[in-house]
């Protein structure tokens, strides 16, 4: 008989380490001694900090889109762009599986970020178990990384600096409620507390069978705790219905060949033109590393650097670190684990940085049309770089840090 309880647990969700709950005071924040993965943040009276970031994250999505938002002025002829105006222009160029990653990365997950947060909170304190919170929660997590506002901001600053050199630079009022909009996202990430929620949702968090000595399991995504033995007949989460695994399915074989693709990828996205310029009639193109070398030439160091980092160095760093997390893994465990563990998080953090490439370019598609005077089309490699950007990040996320951990374990033993 299965038995159903609270207990104060918590669990590692990098290397899997179990730990009696101790008391965290107020924005205080609980790593693992193993890994030194941040376990838990408490944040005092989150629910209303939250509730008012959303509030006013929604006001300024709807501003953002429907006011001017960013344009130049050159020669007396001026362009316009808003908030989706790349996405608009891609489509038009039938660049549809580009428009299509720009557009869920800078306008569909943001908004559904919004609403998704705006949905759980007015449930909670109407005190209502409404359908589907728990598979809004989960989504939100697992869809944070893709979210790219900050990045996008990026992105149109390092434009707006390359396009200073000849065209005066408009700042609709649009771009400042985009500032806010940035600005209250990574305030409710801080402040939302996914615990919290699924301690309302359903407070038992624990479930065994009689043997309290039994190994458990945490669920990845209420962090509940099962015992091994409850999983033999039915490998779902009592309390949110997730499968259960030990480890993430076929973690090697995927990362493998996702890393595979995107070095296929990464070679056309050097080679192939990123962008064609159109300047008085003369044509012009760059790759990633003209366009690196062309920004030295007119003394633009700060953006060189921004961009030669985002579009070379980290693509490179993370083939080269998850490669060698692969062969540690599976062919021949040597080094530290924490190191390893720590490579991890920052490999899944920086890579999709690398989008601000993809970003300025579309930026620029949308805001440089200006005939013979002055055109900026999209280049071959720009999809091709948007796809090594997509497919590292799905490299990180099917990649199961537990197994540098096991791999350590076997090693000792060995």
């Amino acid at each position: 008989m299965m038995i159903s309880a609270h207990r104060d647990l918590i669990s590692c969700q990098d290397c899997g380490h179990l730990y009696d709950l101790p008391h965290v005071g107020n924005n205080q924040q609980l790593d693992c001694k193993f890994c030194n993965h941040v376990m838990l943040t408490y944040r005092p009276d989150w629910e209303h900090k939250v509730t008012a970031f959303t509030i006013a994250g929604i006001i300024l999505f709807i501003l953002a889109n429907i006011f001017p938002f960013i344009g130049i002025e050159t020669s007396g002829q001026v362009q316009n762009s808003s908030l989706i105006g790349g996405v608009q222009a891609l489509i038009q160029r039938k660049e549809f599986l580009l428009a299509s990653i720009v557009f869920i990365t800078i306008f569909l997950f943001p908004l559904f970020e919004l609403l998704g947060v705006l949905y759980i909170l007015t449930c909670r304190f109407m005190n209502i178990r409404a359908p589907f919170i728990g598979i809004i929660v989960h989504l939100l997590h697992i869809s944070k990384p893709w979210g790219m506002l900050e990045i996008f901001l990026v992105g149109i600053a390092v434009a707006s600096l390359k396009l200073g050199n000849f065209a005066d630079i408009i700042l609709g009022p649009g771009i400042y409620a985009f500032l806010g909009l940035v600005l209250i996202l990574i305030a409710n990430n801080i402040y939302l507390s996914r615990e919290d929620i699924w301690d309302w949702l359903k407070h038992e968090n624990f479930y065994s069978l009689e043997d309290d000595d039994e190994t458990v399991v945490s669920c990845h995504c209420c962090e509940a705790h099962i015992s091994v033995s409850l999983l033999q007949d039915n490998a779902e989460c009592p309390r949110c219905g997730t499968h259960i695994h030990l480890h993430l399915p076929h973690s090697v074989q995927k990362t493998t060949a996702l890393l595979i693709a995107a070095l296929v990828l990464y070679i056309p996205s050097n080679l192939l033109p990123i962008m064609t310029t159109t300047h008085l009639g003369q044509e012009s193109t760059d790759t990633l590393f003209s366009g690196v070398l062309h920004l030295i030439q007119t003394n633009d160091i700060p953006i060189a650097i921004v961009v030669f980092f985002a579009s070379i160095v980290v693509p490179i760093a993370k083939l080269i670190i998850m490669s060698y997390l692969l062969w540690n893994v599976s062919i021949n465990f040597t080094g530290d684990p924490k190191q390893m563990a720590r490579l991890y998080r920052i490999t899944e953090f920086v890579g999709r940085w690398s989008m601000i490439d993809v970003f300025v370019v579309t930026t620029l598609v949308a805001l440089v049309q200006f005939g013979m005077l002055a055109n900026i089309e999209p280049g071959g490699a720009l999809l091709c770089f948007a796809g090594v950007v997509v497919l590292t990040m799905l490299a990180a996320e099917t990649f199961d840090p537990k197994l540098i951990w096991d791999a350590y374990e076997n090693k000792k033993t060995d």
